[in-house]
């Protein structure tokens, strides 16, 4: 995956700016972990999370002595976090048995609707209303169909949030997490520890402002997730931006970039909420990645739209607020 390569590229920007404390770079599709550790007496023990991306691991000695060896064993549960993942673990198989049930009723009361639509009518004694009985037939099918569509919902919205909570004590190294065990040949030496988290990166959030003038003006900015402890937080845009690192605000959010844009159609729809549509063009030589969008029509907000990727000198359409 893309990944491997950023890290590399990352490890040599980020080497010089090393600190004893745990420093966390986001980058899109994941983050890159560093620390500094002490080995006692020629040996030391690096806890690791559950979302540890493999083989990612990287342990280098600063100073001259050698790592001898590096064994992963498998970290020790929380058990509290062990009892909720195993029954987290038995809801999430009965929620997907669920579905497969529920798939194959949809599958029935689908061809049995189709099947009392396609009846010719024909009147008998014991069906002297025959378009009635095939008017039943499919009504009960398509409330059967309702309930189905209405029970899946409520099943895939529960598996969800089943998987969420199960990713979530993962992150938190309650379960699934290992120990790497390091044997030096010195006594006291200093290591560097770093290791990539998978499916913990940065989000784009895109403000599309504009102001009438055949322009709009792009803020790129970057959604970060939530980091336990003191560590130095740092924001990595190598995957696709080459803009340079920034620290984060308190608010968890990071200025990327600033494009101005030209407009290549600007449209205003009327009606009881105003919706505006604009088609523009990617000038910047910049891959903008996907994201969600806000848009504000001279300082207006006018909502959220789904941004989807945009290479250089490509046009995309989006369109904003409430539309007949």
């Amino acid at each position: 995956m893309r990944f491997f390569a950023l890290f590399l590229s990352v490890c040599c920007l980020c080497s010089t700016a090393m600190a004893s404390e745990k420093s966390v770079t986001f980058c899109l599709d994941g983050a890159l972990v560093e620390s500094e550790a002490i080995s006692r007496k020629g040996y030391l023990e690096v806890s690791l999370p559950g979302n540890l991306l493999p083989n990612s691991l990287r342990i280098k000695p600063l100073g001259s002595f050698e790592i001898r060896r590096v064994d992963l064993v498998a970290g020790k549960t929380d058990p509290k976090a062990g009892k909720e993942a195993a029954a987290l673990a038995e809801k999430k198989h009965l929620l997907e048995d669920r579905l497969k049930a529920l798939e194959a009723r949809e599958a029935v009361f689908r061809a049995a609707a189709k099947s009392q639509s396609s009846k010719a009518p024909r009147k008998t004694k014991t069906n002297p209303e025959p378009m009635a009985s095939i008017r039943k037939g499919t009504e009960f099918a398509i409330a059967q169909l309702e309930e189905v569509y209405h029970a899946r919902r409520k099943a895939e919205a529960e598996l969800a949030s089943v998987e969420a909570r199960l990713v979530a004590l993962k992150k938190s190294g309650g379960i699934g997490g290992s120990v790497a065990r390091v044997w030096t040949s010195s006594r006291d030496g200093r290591v560097r520890v770093s290791y990539i988290l998978s499916g913990t990166g940065w989000s784009p959030i895109y403000n599309f402002r504009l102001a009438g003038d055949n322009k709009v003006e792009v803020a790129v900015l970057a959604d970060i997730p939530s980091v336990g402890g003191t560590a130095r937080v740092s924001l990595s845009t190598l995957a696709e931006l080459s803009a340079p690192f920034s620290q984060l605000s308190s608010d968890g959010m990071a200025k990327v970039a600033t494009y101005t844009l030209p407009l290549e159609k600007e449209q205003l729809g009327g009606g009881a909420l105003s919706h505006l549509a604009f088609t523009f063009k990617n000038t910047s030589q910049q891959i903008l990645p996907p994201g969600e969008a806000h848009c504000y029509l001279k300082g207006e907000y006018l909502g959220k739209a789904r941004f989807e990727r945009c290479k250089p000198d490509e046009s995309r359409e989006l369109v904003f607020g409430a539309r007949d």
